[in-house]
């Protein structure tokens, strides 16, 4: 991911920046939404690195809301997201999608893309992308959204190797992408579509691990083939049986002779 922005849908401002890190965001000497420095007054955090992005609100903060959901201390945020702070509109901009393609390649069949819903009528809910689906307002679509303004038809989803092509069927407001105004392009994994209200991510799921047992945070499991030799550990602890063992049988025939004699 790119270095993350937050704009103001009028652009009368330049975008705030947020390279990974922990930024605070507030009011200039002129009362316009800035970055501060730390220790001045502040509105809200943003956190970013490889977890995700996190925002907390300054103590007393009131009237915020994230894509229309108030907020009281701290958010989960993904690049799209409409940030409202005491009525003032900031739009998370994330990366802006590829060029659409001139043509629909076949996927693998084994594409498991979800397109799911995370704002609007659709919440929760979850659509398979294994073939290609259109949204609009028309009971045919696979993604049906009744709402006002929105063409029968306006746009469909086709899977492809990279993740999924937007293309728009002739909308007269088409759509967002992480926050961008796009009519034709390239979703992947994690992009956010923002569509008259509604709100989707696109999703794949990660594939589990071997042996989950073996998994561990930070470092990767150890490889057990059958071909090859074997890791230097085993080696050595297999050295070592025949001794164990031996020392063990000698330890208990001891015992044995201690119990028989020493009794009489």
């Amino acid at each position: 991911m790119n270095e993350l922005r937050l704009r103001r849908p009028d652009r009368e401002l330049a975008d705030l920046v947020l390279p990974p890190g922990v930024h605070a965001v507030g009011r200039d000497v002129r009362g316009d939404m800035a970055l501060v420095e730390a220790g001045q007054p502040m509105l809200a955090q943003l956190c970013i690195d490889r977890r995700g992005i996190w925002m907390q609100l300054a103590e007393g903060a009131r009237g915020v809301h994230v894509n229309g959901r108030p907020v009281r201390r701290m958010a989960m945020l993904r690049p799209g997201d409409a940030i409202f702070l005491e009525g003032v509109e900031l739009v998370l901009l994330g990366d802006e999608p590829e060029a659409a393609p001139d043509d629909d390649a076949p996927v693998d069949a084994e594409s498991r893309l979800v397109l799911r819903g995370v704002g609007g009528p659709l919440h929760g809910r979850c659509h398979p992308l294994e073939q290609a689906v259109t949204i609009g307002r028309a009971r045919d679509c696979e993604v049906r959204l009744d709402e006002p303004g929105l063409a029968d038809r306006h746009a469909r989803l086709v899977p492809c190797e990279q993740g999924a092509v937007l293309r728009d069927l002739g909308s007269e407001q088409g759509s967002r992408v992480n926050g961008h105004a796009v009519r034709h392009g390239v979703l992947r994994a994690g992009d956010q579509l923002a569509i008259e209200g509604c709100r989707f991510v696109l999703e794949a799921p990660r594939p589990a691990p071997r042996n989950a047992a073996l998994a561990a945070p930070g470092r990767d499991p150890p490889v057990l083939s059958a071909e090859g030799p074997a890791p230097a550990g085993m080696v050595e602890s297999a050295r070592r049986l025949p001794w164990l063992l031996l020392a063990a049988l000698l330890l208990s025939g001891a015992l044995s002779l201690l119990l028989l004699y020493g009794t009489r």
